[in-house]
């Protein structure tokens, strides 16, 4: 980044960015290189400035959320992390009188986590299945994050997005939700950032729907490796199958490359053993895959996002 650029950046949001800025703590596979800046961005104020700013100078940027279900690669990133605070993990709440109907709004930088413990202290049943999905609600939205055959897309309403032309708000109608995927996003993401989103609940019991997430939460705990960094299930599962079953099945758990290994207590997931670099879990990825193929006749796509 030429000097003059950075000169201008810093005083566009003093004490806000981290230069040179390790991204390992910012994924949950504690695994990436550097990017050249980590800008965090509080309202829509600064975010609207700062993509006038990159689209201006011809920068390159991406927005990530708490860095789960993405790989970084050990190169890092040349150009500029996005991270959204503030204002953009308010949580809004509009209870339909005489009805069990519930609309909330938050913002895409609210965490799953904090989502759900809102939902369940107001009664509001609907997202129980994201119990210990470690993302944000923008992450989440772009990869229609799910778990138990139940998926974000399905309560989504509205999605509000900030452009360098200022506000777009797309209607239910115009989503395109698939399995662990936003197809329509695609045309948005060169230009524009998620910064809030409406969803369709219920009113339910709140004694019930607390116990509905012990249940979730202490079977993920018996069945995936959270004593491990990794970033979720790593591969889609195929059409009337599942990824752990195929990997399982073609003697792949406990297999490593590196610091990075198939687990043994979930095999769709590549978990980091404590050193583990990118390269690691691709060529972890290349070998699962390759004996898969050979032994069912199935490629399995990664579910994971890459950068």
């Amino acid at each position: 980044m030429e000097p003059g650029v950075k000169e201008k950046l810093s005083g566009m949001f003093p004490g806000k960015i981290q230069w040179n800025c390790s991204l390992k703590e910012y994924t949950t596979f504690s695994i990436g290189g550097r990017a050249q800046a980590l800008v965090k961005v509080t309202d829509r104020n600064e975010l609207q400035k700062l993509l006038c700013f990159v689209d201006a100078k011809g920068l390159l940027w991406r927005v990530i959320g708490r860095g789960s279900n993405l790989l970084i690669s050990d190169n890092g990133f040349p150009g500029i992390i996005i991270v959204l605070q503030g204002d953009f993990s308010r949580f809004t709440k509009n209870v339909v009188e005489e009805s069990k109907d519930v609309v909330i709004r938050v913002g895409a930088g609210c965490s799953l986590g904090r989502l759900l413990k809102n939902c369940v202290d107001s009664g509001f049943s609907g997202l129980e299945f994201t119990v210990g999905i470690p993302g944000t609600v923008g992450g989440a939205l772009v990869m229609n994050a799910g778990a138990g055959g139940e998926e974000l897309g399905t309560v989504a309403g509205s999605v509000t997005l900030m452009t360098q032309n200022g506000i777009v708000e797309l209607g239910k109608n115009e989503l395109d939700f698939t399995y662990r995927s936003w197809r329509g996003f695609d045309k948005f993401r060169p230009k524009s950032v998620i910064i809030e989103s409406e969803f369709f609940l219920k009113k339910g019991d709140v004694r019930q729907i607390k116990a509905s997430c012990q249940d979730l939460s202490e079977r993920r705990k018996r069945t995936q490796p959270l004593e491990y960094a990794n970033a979720g299930s790593f591969f889609k599962n195929p059409v009337g199958d599942s990824a752990g079953r195929l990997i399982e099945a073609s003697g792949c758990k406990g297999m490593n490359v590196g610091g990075a290994a198939v687990s043994d207590k979930h095999a769709n997931f590549l978990v980091n053993c404590g050193n583990a670099t990118a390269s690691d879990v691709l060529g972890l990825m290349r070998k699962v895959q390759r004996k898969v193929r050979i032994n069912s006749g199935i490629r399995l796509i990664p579910e994971v996002h890459f950068l």
